[in-house]
């Protein structure tokens, strides 16, 4: 049995705003192995680190990320929302919150909308496209990574695609389960086929920790990761 390798889901969204640099820092403080979060673009077309359409919700503004210039996204509040102590954190540009990554953790970009020859090219000036990889919902935007970037490194849910080799004739390189579908017999299929195995899970429920650990999934995509390695620590020292 070997340490999965942790995924902080929006960062460390649990102790600070979610992609945010306060988040990201945290996660590094946590020891955190990747940063997952998520992107959208601009009126004018700069790429920002936000999960919602509109920024009503994590932020002091309202309207469509789509229809905001960077003018009007970069004067924004994306902490206060959180707590007190997060009040003036704003809206992450993405080259430079790839600049505070660099050298420090691993990055998994989620592409709500945007280009991913862009997203691509940003990584690779700074040396972080071998260990990063990206997933999206929209599978326009998974097919135009897959036929114009394919050494971005992609993600597909098991959900989606509902078989292992449905996953590998997509070009996949990592398999993404969840609670209800996590199985040994499907990760060692996985495995075996050259994906690397992930899982989501926002809860924090020890059981289903435990489950996936006894699985064997390489990677956990999660919210809860002191929980999640209290879990794994005790496995191990089972073991």
């Amino acid at each position: 049995m070997k340490q999965a390798v942790v995924v902080g889901h929006r960062g460390a969204c649990l102790v600070a705003p979610e992609n945010t640099f306060s988040s990201l820092e945290k996660a590094i403080a946590l020891d955190v192995d990747v940063v997952e979060f998520d992107v959208r673009p601009s009126k004018d077309g700069i790429l920002y680190v936000i999960h919602d359409a509109t920024v009503d919700r994590t932020t002091d503004g309202t309207g469509r990320v789509a229809e905001l210039l960077s003018s009007e996204l970069d004067v924004l509040d994306a902490g206060s929302w959180f707590g007190p102590q997060f009040v003036g954190e704003p809206v992450p540009r993405l080259d430079a919150f790839l600049d505070a990554c660099k050298g420090r953790i691993k990055a998994y970009v989620e592409i709500k909308e945007g280009d991913a020859g862009e997203i691509r090219d940003m990584l690779a000036t700074r040396g972080m496209l071998e260990d990063a990889w990206t997933f999206s919902f929209d599978q326009s935007i998974l097919a135009a990574a897959r036929a114009h970037v394919p050494d971005l490194r992609r993600m597909v849910l098991y959900k989606h695609v509902g078989s292992v080799d449905r996953a590998v004739a997509q070009g996949a390189h990592i398999l993404e389960f969840h609670s209800e579908n996590v199985a040994p017999e499907l990760v060692e299929e996985a495995k075996v086929a050259g994906l690397v195995t992930q899982m989501f899970y926002d809860g924090r429920d020890r059981e289903i920790f435990e489950r996936a650990i006894r699985c064997g999934v390489e990677q956990m995509n999660i919210d809860h990761i002191d929980i999640f390695r209290s879990v794994e620590k005790d496995l191990l020292a089972q073991a």
